[in-house]
């Protein structure tokens, strides 16, 4: 109870002093320049990620993780790839929730991941609908039958353009950067590396290519950065004092909830 009380009070001083006069992109700067061991690992792998996009074409790279496997990979990629799934991010926030992060926090997340989803599901569904999975690609070229296919997973053919599941992931392990009240390199690269590896999972499973985890994981992480900076901002106008006292409202009648 006394670890909840003393996470809103730090947060509502950061809240305060640091936004209350900056501009949208003065904050961006301080964000960045605050978590900028996760930020400047996180631009590195998608800029290291662009060189397989460059050099192969988008089966090429599939068949060569296909090719790549064994029963410990089939383990760890059948229930890791779940991280990815928009019911483990909810799950996530109730968790939070109950561990005491601020209502303002959880709301955020929300928001993020909302937004997130619309995006993906307007690209998968109006620009990009008739972008299909690797089974049914590589089965219309003869080659499907060759494919290493994990036991029990159940294989996609359609809407395979960006990976849903590669946006949460990343959106999830950068909102837990951005609401983190400590900065340690090895907290930030570990969730970069689950954020990897779950995403990688989606094409060993067979359910992507790499460009769909690729164009997934640049959508999940910035539109939660950008997300995460508006909301900060709009909260420190006189049109946001609203959403902050709608936060306190819902915060204090959980803390009466707790007492009761």
């Amino acid at each position: 109870m006394i670890y909840h009380y003393l996470f809103i009070a730090s947060s509502n001083a950061e809240y305060h002093s640091s936004r209350s006069h900056a501009s949208i992109w003065q904050l961006l700067r301080h964000i960045m320049r605050k978590h900028k061991i996760f930020m400047i690992g996180y631009y590195l792998v998608l800029l290291a990620g662009l060189y397989p996009l460059l050099k192969w074409d988008k089966i090429q790279v599939f068949l060569f993780i296909n090719q790549h496997y064994n029963a410990c990979l089939d383990t760890l990629f059948y229930y890791c790839t779940n991280l990815g799934n928009g019911i483990t991010y909810i799950l996530l926030l109730c968790l939070l929730y109950l561990r005491g992060v601020s209502f303002r926090k959880i709301g955020i997340g929300l928001v993020s991941f909302g937004t997130m989803s619309i995006v993906v599901q307007i690209l998968k569904r109006v620009f990009f609908s008739s972008s299909f999975r690797p089974l049914k690609v590589l089965m219309d070229e003869g080659k499907g039958m060759y494919l290493h296919i994990v036991d029990k997973v159940e294989v996609l053919t359609d809407l395979s353009f960006p990976s849903g599941h590669s946006a949460t992931i990343f959106a999830a392990v950068c909102f837990l950067e951005l609401i983190s009240k400590r900065q340690h390199a090895g907290y930030s690269l570990g969730l970069l590396l689950l954020a990897i590896v779950t995403a990688y999972s989606r094409v060993y499973l067979c359910q992507h290519f790499y460009t769909d985890i690729y164009a997934g994981a640049w959508i999940g992480g910035t539109i939660t950065f950008m997300v995460y900076v508006v909301l900060l901002k709009y909260e420190s106008t006189v049109r946001g004092r609203w959403l902050s006292a709608l936060y306190k409202r819902i915060d204090a009648y959980t803390h009466l909830a707790e007492k009761n």
